[in-house]
């Protein structure tokens, strides 16, 4: 008597063993992609290259050259106030003119009116109201950087549309050049002193040098953004202050989580001056002609348009304050959109501007006709900018998603159904073994 095997058994196990091990590689790609590759992937890119320019917005400006060399800027210089000979009479006592002969001022040369003759203007006859504003910044990845850190290099600048020609120096308003070493993941500031940050006053040739620890975000949020606030460098003040989360929103269709900072009044040259006191040692003449733009001695109430003696001496101080507005992929941490509502001032000291700044009263009348304005501009990104930003922020939230959510899935779903299909098979296989054994043959 003979033994008949079945070969069906074995013929079912080969596929079933095959299904079960194509449907464990798909799970394991799966889930390797969610938990290790997509996450090794979410840093900031080494490419870095952009540039955001705001809409030409109406502003006012404090024309540092016009102050410092006396001469009545020339929108208005057919102010009466303004005039040399109108500026003498007022300088001689006339009454109806309370701008003090003391301060600053150095003798003008406006005509032969003014020949020989020593002038005090208001202040209002240096600042330009009403002016086409822009700012324009380019952000580009420098070295050093590597797997784990991006340098970046930041070039900002407030220009005047209005200027002749388009000239530069001419309508630069004030700049810096930022210089910041940044955790790829996390966005933030890397914990040694090689931020570095040179201010050019308006108007001025002389840059201070800083190396300096920097706290808070500033270019970029982390990947995955979370709803909460996050410390937030602000580069005019060298201060770091919070930025509240506002609410989820759109942009361009894109999500987007708005955060919201207020800021101010702050004391500029105070700030300024303790940053630089902090980081160096001694008298910087590169720091103290920066500092020389927000801080006026000597000069008198009557010129700033002040109440009470209008001869007494004052010391004023620029004051800034801003309202800033970004609006922030999650997935990816990419600033998609913002926007600025600046207003440099200068005030006697921190109490005079706090009660300047909460009367808004006095702030229209001061944005009507500026007296102590030393910068007011108010925009957001134009449309440009805010097309090509977008563009870039979808095409990284697409490839996250895509390699993050909708691959994984397929491979997930084909994986299980391979697993399922291989223990099904596998077990029909076994059933129809065992019938095979009993089957029995006589000679």
């Amino acid at each position: 008597m003979a033994r008949q095997s079945s070969s069906a058994g074995r013929r079912s196990s080969v596929p079933a063993l095959v299904l079960v091990g194509l449907g464990a590689f798909l799970i394991t790609i799966a889930l390797a992609l969610v938990f290790f590759v997509v996450p090794a992937q979410k840093k900031t890119p080494l490419d870095i290259n952009s540039t955001t320019v705001t809409e030409v917005a109406p502003g006012a400006v404090l024309v540092g050259r016009a102050l410092a060399g006396n001469a009545p800027t020339e929108l208005n210089a057919d102010r009466p106030e303004c005039r040399p000979e109108d500026g003498a009479e007022a300088a001689s006592g006339d009454e109806g003119e309370a701008d003090a002969p003391e301060g600053e001022a150095v003798e003008t040369q406006d005509g032969a009116e003014a020949d020989d003759s020593e002038v005090q203007f208001p202040v209002s006859c240096f600042i330009d109201n009403d002016i086409p504003l822009y700012s324009q910044r380019r952000v580009m990845a420098v070295e050093p950087s590597d797997a784990d850190v991006i340098t970046l290099q930041a070039a900002q600048s407030l220009l005047r549309e209005d200027i002749a020609g388009g000239d530069e120096v001419e309508s630069l308003i004030n700049a810096t050049v930022d210089r910041i070493t940044l955790d790829r993941v996390t966005a933030q500031p890397v914990d040694e002193a090689t931020s570095t940050l040179q201010v050019v006053a308006g108007g001025a040739d002389d840059t201070a040098p800083t190396g300096f620890v920097r706290e808070g975000l500033q270019y970029k949020f982390p990947f995955d953004t979370e709803q909460r606030a996050y410390d937030y460098f602000d580069a005019s003040t060298f201060t770091t202050n919070p930025i509240e989360f506002v609410g989820e929103t759109s942009v361009g269709g894109i999500e987007a989580y708005e955060f919201t900072q207020d800021l101010g009044p702050i004391d500029m040259w105070s700030s300024i001056r303790d940053h630089f006191a902090s980081i160096s040692d001694g008298y910087d003449p590169a720091v103290e002609s920066v500092l020389a733009s927000y801080r006026r001695e000597g000069m008198t109430a009557g010129q700033w348009g002040l109440e009470g003696d209008p001869e007494r001496e004052v010391d004023m101080r620029r004051f800034y304050t801003n309202t800033r507005t970004v609006y922030v992929n999650p997935a990816t941490g990419q600033i998609i959109n913002g926007k600025e509502d600046i207003f440099q001032f200068f005030a006697e000291d921190q109490a005079e501007a706090d009660a300047f700044f909460s009367d808004k009263a006095r702030l229209e009348e001061e944005k009507a006709e500026p007296t102590r304005t030393a910068v007011r501009f108010q925009s957001g990104w134009n449309d440009e900018t805010q097309e090509s930003t977008l563009a870039a922020a979808q095409d990284s939230a697409d490839t996250l998603n895509t390699f993050g959510r909708v691959v994984p899935a397929v491979l997930g779903i084909l994986g299980l159904l391979s697993l399922i299909g291989g223990i099904v098979l596998g077990l029909r296989g076994s059933r129809g073994g065992t019938g095979g054994r009993t089957t029995r043959t006589r000679a």
